[in-house]
């Protein structure tokens, strides 16, 4: 083919189908308009999720690929539509079948699809999904993935069969590639990148209206905001007001109330993905859980200190913030001195640090596409 470019996340049960229905891979030739299919976890209104498929839609358009040659799997196919541009389809198997029928290439978009802690039938739904397109005679490509945590030997086993199964595989951070490794995957069709969402350039402008911005979103693990919010309160200055950042709302709006009912704050307005940019844009200091929330921050230059609610944080962040990306388990004082060490003594080199290492991952995550096209649309 040639181109002139978490939190409840389950599936639907599978049906049985007859794969006589599906239209092998075809050579595709100059007068052609080849198709492709994303899936991933959209129209959940995730923050992360939709900028993810933003940035690769835009990545996409570089290698010469238009969004009516592309379609996606999504939650709210109707918000989808309107917000990217693209032919969307319910997640039910029914459509995805049939629109697998009409595509050439499929292509798992960023994330950690392959893991099993939100849940196991998110596992499998991919699994499934990756399965049923190479039996269908398509080219697979997971692109931008983080992998795991893998709880069970079963998930292993699965995310190693669907590993392998894929014509392209990139990982976002090394210890993921580290992880298929140890899980027996055959690691021809595996690379290093980096996040997808490194590759955004429409950068908004900073209009600094907000001195911290908090984002917290739920974790499974036991987790209280009591040290979070106490030493919020220490370091909060007189008349300060906490912005409150939520990037998936109600779900993050719910973790961030107790916050809202003790300290001094006020809400960010969030529709839709480029407001979580335009949020993160506006503050000096952001203290945050939602890895695109630290990623926003790194590209932007803002200050930040994270909390590892799920190691794919430190795996992606962890070597250029030494000592800002803090554990659940921070206490009082450890996360008000983190606060503090970059608002007082670091900001300024801290914000440079993080521009640079944006600036040599977004060189990585175009690699993505770089990959995409020798690897798959062929």
């Amino acid at each position: 083919m040639k181109c002139a470019r978490k939190s409840g996340r389950t599936s639907s049960a599978p049906t049985f189908v007859s794969f006589t229905m599906f239209a092998p891979l075809q050579k595709v030739g100059a007068d052609s308009v080849p198709q492709m299919f994303l899936f991933g976890y959209f129209g959940a209104n995730n923050f992360g999720d939709e900028w993810t498929l933003a940035s690769f839609l835009k990545g996409a358009e570089g290698i010469g690929l238009k969004r009516e040659q592309i379609s996606v799997i999504s939650r709210n196919p109707d918000k989808t539509r309107n917000e990217h541009g693209i032919v969307a389809v319910p997640r039910i198997w029914k459509a995805i079948l049939s629109r697998i029928s009409k595509c050439q290439v499929i292509v798992g978009c960023g994330g950690s699809l392959l893991q099993d802690v939100t849940s196991f039938r998110s596992l499998a739904f991919y699994c499934l999904l990756i399965w049923v397109a190479k039996i269908a005679g398509k080219k697979v490509a997971l692109l931008g993935q983080g992998l795991g945590p893998l709880k069970r030997p079963l998930s292993k086993t699965l995310a190693r069969r669907a590993i392998n199964a894929c014509d392209l595989v990139t990982f976002r951070e090394r210890e993921s590639l580290k992880l298929a490794k140890g899980l027996g995957c055959k690691l021809d069709n595996c690379f290093l990148t980096a996040d997808i969402t490194f590759a955004w350039d429409e950068i908004p402008k900073r209009q600094l209206t907000s001195s911290i911005a908090v984002n917290l979103r739920p974790v499974k693990k036991h987790w209280s905001v009591v040290n979070l919010t106490e030493a919020l309160k220490r370091i909060t200055r007189e008349g300060e007001k906490i912005l409150l950042l939520p990037l998936q709302p109600q779900v993050d709006e719910n973790t961030l109330l107790p916050l809202a009912k003790i300290l001094s704050s006020r809400w960010h307005r969030y529709e839709t993905w480029r407001d979580g940019l335009v949020g993160v844009a506006s503050c000096k200091l952001l203290l945050a859980m939602r890895l695109h929330a630290l990623i926003a921050a790194c590209i932007l230059g803002v200050p930040f200190v994270g909390l590892n609610y799920d190691p794919k944080v430190a795996n992606i962040l962890g070597e250029v913030a030494v000592g800002q990306i803090l554990p659940l388990s921070a206490g009082v004082e450890e996360i008000a001195s983190a606060v503090e060490r970059v608002r007082l003594k670091d900001a300024k080199t801290f914000s440079e640090r993080l521009t640079e290492f944006a600036s040599n991952q977004k060189s990585a995550a175009e690699r993505n596409f770089e990959f995409l096209v020798e690897k798959v649309l062929v």
